[in-house]
């Protein structure tokens, strides 16, 4: 009785095992190195954006469009930040610099408030750290920093504290806390400022002050705000995914798509006995249709890649190009920079050489930025026969 029963347990745990087998905490779609590395961060591919292995956002979209309808089946829709306040990794796109008034000497407990006298404290421009990299240099414990600016709108459907600190942040915004952390990031965090807050908001003069203080190792801060925009409403259906499979060198997802049944398969073949092949930086997205109801279907698919690929920051410009080889149709995209290995560190994309994607002379395409995409242009036209 004993051992039937232990008979019966190891299989229930058998098959608990088998069906686990194909869950992880991130799909692998484009795999080939630490810098090269595209992942689906939850069990559906079209329930998350895809990101970089760090975090970042490396999107890539797939639209389907059977008879008409659209379906999304890859990735999701990222909205961009719309810039109110500038921090420093904004100033290409501004006139002039983040600078504000600031002191390493503890101030009184005022410091915050809009009517505080800061007349006596040093101007300096943003990020304030110890590195080369800083445009001012902060070297004692504590900084405390006051940037007035001027609002013309104040009609934002959602605002964010953006900020990048190195260690504790208080920050203020005319007087009224918005945000505060222990810790550091070397990364900029968005924080979101409550209506409450906001409502304080006036035509004309407004500030922004922070404190921040550096318990040990390096020290940065950097700060703006930025405006969420409210999506676009859109007339696209989610795919309803089907299945996933995984194997040593492919993702594969199968998809329903109205009358429509959809395979993608992501390949990178990074096989130990090629070494040519292993060497070569190209991956593969494929798709496969077939109807699943018997009838005919006009089927058009889309794919969007994100020029986020090509930079380590999305505040690095970008210069993107289309030209032909052979029977292929390619976009290619890159940094202005070009900086050759110029950076170091874990958290690090790419951001010299050039992205390439490329597809058959016989398909439209175009080349979709995060800013914005088109649903009625596809990369491929097909036209289903029964």
């Amino acid at each position: 009785m004993i051992k039937n029963f232990l008979n019966v347990l190891f299989v229930i745990v058998t098959l608990s095992a088998f069906a686990q087998e194909q869950k992880a905490p991130a799909y692998p779609l484009i795999t080939h190195d630490p810098y090269l590395s595209i992942w689906s961060t939850s069990d559906k591919l079209n329930a998350s954006p895809t990101k970089h292995w760090t975090g970042s956002s490396h999107s890539l979209l797939g639209l389907i469009k059977v008879d008409g309808k659209t379906y999304r089946f890859m990735g999701e829709e990222e909205f961009p930040y719309k810039t109110v306040v500038p921090a420093a990794d904004d100033t290409p796109y501004f006139p002039t610099r983040y600078t504000g008034k600031y002191t390493e000497s503890t101030p009184s407990e005022n410091w915050m408030s809009p009517d505080f006298d800061d007349s006596r404290w040093q101007t300096g421009a943003a990020p304030f750290g110890n590195t080369p990299e800083a445009k001012t240099q902060w070297n004692m414990k504590d900084i405390w920093i006051r940037r007035t600016f001027e609002l013309r709108n104040l009609n934002w459907d959602k605002l964010l504290l953006k900020v990048k600190f190195d260690d504790n942040v208080d920050v203020y915004l005319n007087g009224e806390r918005v945000y505060e952390k222990k810790g550091w990031t070397n990364k900029f965090l968005y924080s979101k400022i409550e209506d409450s807050i906001k409502k304080k908001l006036k035509a004309g003069v407004n500030l922004l002050a922070i404190h921040c203080e550096n318990t040990k190792g390096g020290a940065w801060l950097d700060a703006g705000i930025v405006s969420e925009q409210a999506p676009k409403e859109r007339n696209i259906a989610l795919a309803q995914q089907q299945s996933l499979n995984l194997s040593a060198t492919q993702t594969s997802y199968e998809f329903k798509c109205g009358g429509i049944d959809l395979s993608v398969t992501f390949t990178s073949p990074l096989l130990m006995k090629d070494l040519a092949l292993l060497s070569r930086p190209v991956s593969y997205i494929s798709y496969r249709v077939k109807s699943n109801d018997r009838a005919s279907h006009a089927v058009q698919i889309y794919l969007g890649v994100s020029t986020s690929m090509a930079v380590n920051h999305l505040s690095q410009r970008v210069s993107a190009n289309e030209y032909s080889f052979s029977d292929l149709s390619i976009l290619n995209a890159g940094s202005n920079e070009q900086g050759v290995l110029k950076k170091k560190g874990d958290d690090l994309r790419i951001d010299w050489g050039y992205l390439y994607v490329a597809a058959p002379k016989s398909t439209s395409r175009q080349y979709i930025t995060p800013e914005a995409y088109a649903v009625d242009s596809f990369i491929g036209n097909i036209q289903w026969k029964k």
